[in-house]
């Protein structure tokens, strides 16, 4: 065994450890837009600043069979120091879409209601009947609310859930008018067919980060500078009545993915050189006995599947336990709610799938690694590396002598 070690498989194990245990955060966190928003729904938003959504449009989708629509209000608030985002919603709408429930609590049978997501409730340490302070996000507001009642969902629990009117006073949107609609469609083409009917401006946004343009009548030039103008005069779009979730849903999910995708590089970038300066230790700590072999006949093709073999042998292990150990700390992450993004519990992408990806890849950086590191010290001639093996047997006389003449 030329450098199997102890030493070397614990800092591969650890090398895999911090890459499976970033690569799924840094994964949930570029899907939290669509998890924020539905993953299995499409969303509705306005064009441009003088064609803003209305409640009556959920309510005619909502004529339809087969047709849930939500209509919802975004606006970012405080409560005791956590930052939330509240939601104005039609509550029997929004559960049935986020297939939730209320778990603690009842819901008034007035019009005004405020329902908090279990894990922001255990965040705060918020409970039913407790008194909250909302701010306005976007204009001078203030309101205190008891909560009424506490409710899970597949997707979030993190959000505060009010009536519209409540909402609209918090965003500053003008009566029914609401900033996004969530829809969940069994046949997505036949709604897309009738929200044409309607008549109205507005874009559709589904998970694939497509967004389809209906009824404004804009060639693909005026669309390319209404494009510019959400991305680069927000200001501009929000003085004359626009909303930023508009500006969010369509061009959010694409700038994170691309800051992801430059932290997953980076990622695999580190965790390809710490790989290579393990193994090259191991490897030069061998170099004396390599050299050796070399000079009794040895060729290098032997060499290098003897030094291979041990790659191999110790990159199965530690890709294996570092990969598990990994999926354990993420888990812990999230059960704890400890990243978080806009108040929002990142949840980390731990597929199966994922998983097998992360070990095979650690074990093929490891693999690489441990081949070029090798074709490197291969290129030195086998005096060279036995001179290693005579400085460290002269190094090692006087130090022999000493302790013999301290046992004297």
């Amino acid at each position: 065994m030329m450098i199997l070690k102890k030493k070397t498989i614990i800092g591969l194990f650890l090398c895999t450890l911090v890459f499976s245990s970033s690569i799924p955060l840094l994964m949930g966190i570029q899907s939290s837009p669509d998890k924020m928003f539905g993953e299995d729904v499409l969303t509705l938003s306005q064009v441009n600043s003088t064609a803003s959504l209305s409640t009556s449009l959920a309510l005619e989708l909502n004529e339809d069979g087969g047709i849930i629509a939500s209509p919802e209000i975004y606006a970012f608030c405080m409560i005791k120091d956590h930052p939330v985002i509240t939601r104005g919603v039609v509550l029997d709408k929004y559960l049935e879409i986020e297939n939730g429930e209320i778990i603690e609590g009842e819901v008034p049978p007035t019009d005004e209601f405020v329902i908090i997501g279990e894990k922001l409730a255990i965040r705060s340490g918020l409970d039913v009947g407790d008194l909250v302070v909302f701010t306005g996000s976007t204009r001078p507001a203030m309101y205190q609310f008891k909560i009424d009642a506490i409710y899970r969902s597949k997707t979030s629990s993190d959000d505060v859930l009010l009536s519209l009117g409540v909402a609209r006073e918090l965003a500053g949107l003008s009566q029914d008018h609401v900033s996004s609609i969530r829809v969940m469609a069994t046949n997505r083409t036949a709604l897309i067919a009738e929200l044409e009917e309607k008549d109205e401006a507005l874009i559709i946004s589904d998970q694939s980060g497509e967004d389809t343009t209906l009824n404004t009548n804009l060639t693909e030039e005026e669309q390319a500078q209404l494009t510019l103008a959400f991305k680069y005069e927000p200001e501009q779009f929000k003085d004359s009545g626009g909303s930023f979730v508009s500006v969010f849903i369509q061009e959010g999910g694409d700038s994170i993915k691309i800051v992801i995708l430059t932290f997953i590089i980076l990622d695999i970038a580190l965790t390809f050189i710490g790989a290579t300066a393990i193994i090259a230790r191991a490897i030069i700590e061998r170099r004396p006995d390599i050299g050796t072999l070399s000079a009794i006949g040895a060729n290098k093709n032997y060499l290098r599947k003897l030094i291979a073999k041990d790659v191999m042998l110790i990159s199965i292990p530690a890709s294996i336990t570092g990969t598990f150990a990994g999926y354990v700390i993420v888990n812990l992450i999230e059960s704890n709610s400890l990243l978080l993004m806009f108040g929002q519990t990142i949840r980390p992408l731990t597929s199966s799938t994922m998983i097998a990806q992360i070990c095979i890849s650690t074990m093929l950086i490891f693999i690489i690694s441990g081949i070029l590191v090798n074709e490197a010290l291969l290129k030195e001639k086998p005096q060279v590396m036995m001179s290693d093996a005579d400085s460290a047997y002269d190094e090692s006389i006087p130090e022999f002598i000493s302790l013999m003449g301290a046992d004297q």
